[in-house]
């Protein structure tokens, strides 16, 4: 009987600890998800292609002298060539040299429900050292700030119709847009009618950090997941500002993205 007895709490203590358990992990799963507002998307294959990727993936080919006959742009990873993300970085200012804290320059009504974050975080966050341009023709913008250069129609090129001249972004006809982005400490990433943005591809190309509104707007495929880049949630301004007052930390941030891009997204 005595035995029993032992056995009894034996599995009543065992139960307990794999309870605990749980509800640790719980807890932590549910702050890592108070945090991260956005919901996983499911990873559809009409979201991943995109004509500029193509154009993109035949450039790494043909400067490596392989095949780039027959590339998708439904590519598992996206391949850049050395010369062009060579010619972005190059346009990097370091840290102390950044004269602007955020940036945006893109169009907020190319798919409103997941970029309207954007015009929020700008009014809350955007100061005189930011730079601020939705590229839309609308007139009848109203501009949210001294920030908000969207009237002065500074030279980007939208991507508008299916042609490479659309798609394929040439740096010297964008000398505005990077520039800017370069010399920007942290640029927002909004997604766009897919769950993504090319835009994060340019950020980790011009040595800035990627704002997001949540994990699942960092990455295209499966594949891209699992390279774990580092970016910072829209929705957690302390830890933004923790970074953009810590050099250190800030180049450890760009440094590490900066290394993952060259390993996956750069052909050997």
């Amino acid at each position: 009987m005595k035995f029993k007895y032992i056995l009894t709490i034996i599995f009543l203590c065992f139960i307990v600890g794999v309870l605990s358990l749980l509800a640790a992990s719980n807890k932590e799963y549910m702050l890592v998800m108070d945090n991260d507002p956005g919901e996983q998307p499911i990873l559809n294959p009409t979201h991943i292609d995109y004509l500029g990727l193509k154009f993109h993936a035949e450039e790494a080919h043909k400067e490596k002298g392989l095949d780039h006959s027959d590339i998708s742009p439904s590519l598992p990873v996206a391949k850049f060539a050395h010369k062009y993300c060579d010619d972005v970085s190059n346009r990097a200012m370091p840290f102390s040299n950044k004269k602007r804290d955020f940036c945006f320059i893109g169009n907020i009504d190319s798919y409103k429900p997941r970029r309207l974050w954007v015009c929020e975080f700008a009014k809350s966050h955007f100061t005189s050292n930011s730079v601020f341009v939705h590229t839309s023709s609308d007139e009848n913008w109203e501009s949210l700030g001294d920030f908000d250069k969207s009237h002065e129609k500074l030279g980007f090129v939208a991507y508008l119709v299916q042609t490479r001249e659309a798609q394929y972004r040439e740096i010297h006809e964008n000398e505005f847009y990077f520039k800017t982005m370069c010399e920007s400490k942290f640029i927002l990433c909004p997604a766009g009618d897919a769950p993504w943005s090319f835009r994060f591809y340019e950020t980790i190309m011009c040595k800035s950090i990627p704002i997001v509104e949540t994990v699942h707007h960092t990455y295209r495929t499966q594949e891209e997941k699992d390279f774990d880049y580092i970016y910072l949630l829209a929705n957690d301004y302390d830890k933004i500002n923790e970074v953009m007052n810590n050099e250190s930390l800030y180049n450890e941030m760009v440094d590490k993205n900066t290394e993952l891009f060259r390993k996956h997204h750069m052909l050997s």
